[in-house]
């Protein structure tokens, strides 16, 4: 992997639950980590969803290897908030290429 195409910041964010004073479960989220990223633009759609248009992204970050992601995750990048649907590895633990979704209203 060359490295030294990974030139965006992103931050990865992982999801914590918590109860409120009426006994809702309450998801939120914090970072774990801080890391350099290569971004690769997929497609766009637009689509119709409970009788509202919606734009659909899909983008792909590649980012150095790390045991501590997971698909239960969500990336936060250029004032965007990305859903993590898969991840795979690059190489043997080079790196790893995240396949997001970004869904615009």
């Amino acid at each position: 992997m060359n490295i030294g195409r990974l030139d965006r910041y992103i931050v990865i964010q992982s999801v914590s639950t918590a109860v409120d004073s009426f006994g809702q479960a309450i998801e939120t989220f914090g970072t774990l980590a801080s890391v350099w990223a290569k971004i690769e633009y997929k497609s766009e759609v637009e689509k119709f969803e409970n009788e509202q248009l919606k734009a659909v992204s899909s983008i792909d970050f590649t980012i150095r290897y790390r045991t501590d992601i997971t698909e239960m995750m969500r990336i936060s990048y250029d004032s965007n908030i990305y859903q993590i649907i898969g991840i795979s590895e690059i190489g043997r633990g080079e790196g790893l290429k995240l396949k997001t979704k970004l869904y615009e209203w």
